[in-house]
């Protein structure tokens, strides 16, 4: 029961699809709503059986393909051919959706300028890597006016991105994205510079990723606050990773890695409309901020040592800082990825609800990973029987009782008269 991922997704689906001819025909449609191209003959095989499809039937199989994933790493992705495939790929699934690309080599400005003409009015998802698999520093060149070409983003991914020197753009406008909502970005300095210039009127949520913080990537992120700041209203911060992928594993060496601190936007000046923040719990401690606008808090990598009340942990703190800081709304608490349910030690629901008792004096509500709010239940008698008297009612064997006790006083007095 891994983690799930592509790789793992396609084999089930190749698996769905082999079963009859069926489950071919209810399971295709699932097998090409996310193609990864990782080489060019891959490519190559993957484009003649799109092309040869969408002459035999009315939109062919790339008509289902919402996500395309297109990789650089593998030998020969660097000739130009490579890049026709895949543009001719792209041209046969109409309706994507999201686009992932992992560039390792310069690419030609005509393949951009195709790119955004081809899914520039239609494409809602984009993540742009030039980092390649082993973080080496590559660019494309890309520049904001190409990410400005996508109008209909929703979400913008630009954790790996290096693109274009900001410090040499002679632009002095702003490119727009109107309906991007949701920023991923990594303490990377080309990330962190490239958002900065870009115009985000409809962001709301950021997330981001650190694999290194320094006093450069602080610079950088409190000029990106100071643009972007004042339109979040929900900021997460995963556990530091090296390769800005791991949201929630959190091992030894990480907690000793240079985290962002929380502080930074809960600094009211800065994100004042901010509602919810995710943090791990091996971030520093908290600072007493007055944020009137803090709704939620998640921490992230709790565990149930860390909650024992009479032992020192990391989540302890947090949870006692909390407690005492300036958030006068704070409507609830959550552990995310901790569950409650399936903690072995028979103590984890008293341990937990301990604190659930301990916020909810000051009307917070403290939950679980699934969202549940952990409570003691008082023992509910049993219901009457169906047959059971009302009230004012006697039963037959009621009735029969008191007129035997009626009948029989008589002899008692008589009994009482011989004993005396």
């Amino acid at each position: 029961m891994g983690s799930n991922s592509p790789a793992l997704a396609l084999r089930t689906k190749l698996a769905l699809v082999q079963v009859s001819r069926a489950w071919r025909k209810a399971a295709l449609q699932t097998l090409y709503q996310h193609i990864t191209v990782r080489s060019p003959s891959r490519a190559r095989l993957l484009f003649a059986v799109l092309e040869g499809k969408a002459q035999e039937r009315s939109g062919g199989y790339g008509q289902w393909t919402r996500h395309i994933d297109i990789h650089t790493y593998m030998r020969g992705s660097d000739d130009i051919r490579y890049l026709q495939t895949v543009f001719n790929i792209l041209r046969f699934c109409p309706n994507l959706r999201t686009l992932s690309g992992t560039w390792i080599h310069p690419l030609p400005q005509e393949f951009l300028n195709a790119i955004t003409a081809l899914y520039g009015p239609s494409l809602s998802g984009l993540y742009w890597n030039e980092r390649g698999p082993h973080a080496e520093r590559r660019s494309t060149n890309v520049t904001p006016e190409f990410l400005g070409g996508f109008q209909n983003l929703r979400v913008l991914d630009l954790r790996h991105f290096v693109g274009a020197d900001p410090s040499e753009r002679t632009i002095s406008t702003r490119p727009l994205l109107p309906n991007v909502q949701e920023l991923v970005l990594s303490t990377l300095p080309r990330s962190l510079a490239t958002a900065a210039i870009l115009k985000l009127p409809a962001l709301q949520k950021l997330t981001l990723r650190t694999p290194s913080f320094d006093r450069q990537s602080e610079i950088h992120l409190l000029k990106f606050l100071e643009v972007h700041g004042p339109s979040l209203t929900l900021v997460d911060l995963p556990s530091p990773s090296l390769d800005c992928d791991n949201d929630y594993g959190i091992t030894p060496s990480q907690n000793k890695a240079t985290h962002v601190n929380p502080d930074v936007f809960l600094h009211p000046d800065r994100c004042p409309n901010l509602e919810s923040i995710v943090f791990p719990v091996t971030s520093p401690q908290l600072s007493r901020h007055e944020h009137n606008n803090l709704r939620r808090i998640g921490l992230r990598g709790v565990r149930l040592d860390g909650l024992y009340p009479d032992k020192q942990s990391a989540s302890k703190d947090h949870l006692t800082a909390i407690k005492s800081t300036g958030y006068p709304n704070l409507e609830l608490i959550q552990t995310v990825g901790f569950f409650v349910d399936v903690e072995t030690d028979a103590l984890a629901k008293d341990v937990f609800i301990w604190w659930v008792e301990k916020f909810e004096k000051q009307g917070i509500d403290f939950l679980d990973g699934e969202g549940v709010l952990w409570a003691y239940t008082e023992p509910v008698d049993p219901p009457p029987p169906e047959d059971a008297p009302k009230d004012g009612q006697l039963t037959k064997l009621d009735q029969m009782l008191k007129s035997d006790a009626v009948a029989s006083a008589p002899i008692q007095e008589d009994i009482k008269e011989v004993v005396t």
